[in-house]
């Protein structure tokens, strides 16, 4: 594969409108590439199993928030431009300290020609498929410091690609936590890596406890926001009255519509069942189902 990469991918922008955002597309032939160098390499890179929840087969939003379903006090922030900020340099590291574990002996002579096919100006870019995996483990070091720290004053840390939240039961325990972890993004990750502080947050239960899209309700139970909720039952109702009438409730077509509901069912079944039960007895379990089983499309629509 000797092609130069910039003929390889091409540019996509996704999202809703108010929201959009550049991915790189991989071709056919280099997405092979990506998968192969996964199975051998990028997903037997370690990663901190105790904190880090996203791109893990099995685990999601939900298993990040959960553990802080008992605190008190929380702070929320996320790494800026995360992706971009995955240097060649950074990946070249956690990879050179992996290798291991990974069960391909000729790693390091391979190792230039690797970064090059990964990399998009010397950085790691949103939308190849290498990118998950290779993200969860380019800070790993950063993690365990993070955790240590965390557990000496009793705090919990988990991480959800570049969203860090840190809670606990004693408000005194937070302290300058905002601080604390941008100097361990710059000690044990690099210079690169500056948390967005205008998304900074400190609250506590008392208010609306929203994590990752995600609630707390008092009794320590995490289920979806509020707003979701409304949304589902609103397109499910509009749903049982007729075409008509669904399409009339829609701000876009009815393959959008569908794809919102099944993408909706999809997400409520891997946060909160119990709430998933109560749609199947409200609308019916046949209706509910139908939506649930249906195939999502390429771009999930959320």
């Amino acid at each position: 594969m000797s092609e130069p990469l910039q003929r390889l991918y091409r540019c996509e922008e996704i999202g809703p409108i108010s929201y959009r955002r550049q991915v790189k597309v991989p071709s056919k032939k280099l997405k092979i590439f990506h998968s192969f160098l996964n199975l051998v390499i990028f997903e037997f890179l370690p990663l901190n199993e105790n904190v880090v929840f996203s791109y893990r087969k099995g685990f999601g939003i939900y298993d990040a928030v959960s553990k802080h379903s008992k605190s008190k006090y929380f702070f929320q922030t996320d790494v800026a431009s995360f992706f971009s900020s995955l240097k060649r340099e950074l990946i070249q590291k956690a990879i050179m300290e992996g290798m291991g574990s990974c069960p391909v002996a000729d790693i390091e002579e391979n190792l230039p020609r690797i970064l090059e096919l990964i990399c998009i100006d010397d950085a790691l870019p949103v939308g190849f498929p290498c990118s998950a995996p290779i993200s969860n483990a380019a800070i790993y070091n950063f993690d365990n410091k993070l955790e240590e720290y965390c557990k000496s004053h009793e705090l919990i840390y988990t991480r959800y690609s570049d969203d860090i939240v840190i809670s606990c039961n004693n408000k005194e325990a937070l302290g300058h936590v905002e601080n604390t972890v941008q100097e361990m993004l710059y000690a044990y990750g690099s210079l690169d890596l500056h948390l967005n502080r205008g998304k900074s947050k400190y609250f506590q239960v008392g208010g609306k406890i929203k994590i990752l899209g995600l609630m707390i309700l008092p009794n320590g139970k995490v289920t979806v926001d509020s707003k979701l909720k409304r949304e589902i039952e609103s397109l499910l109702y509009s749903h049982s009255l007729g075409r008509d009438a669904f399409l009339a409730a829609l701000p876009l077509d009815e393959d959008h519509g569908i794809a919102r509901i099944t993408g909706c069912l999809n997400y409520i079944n891997s946060v909160d069942k119990e709430y998933l039960e109560k749609l199947r007895r409200k609308f019916g379990a046949t209706v509910v189902d139908t939506f649930l089983h249906r195939p999502l499309p390429k771009e999930k629509i959320q």
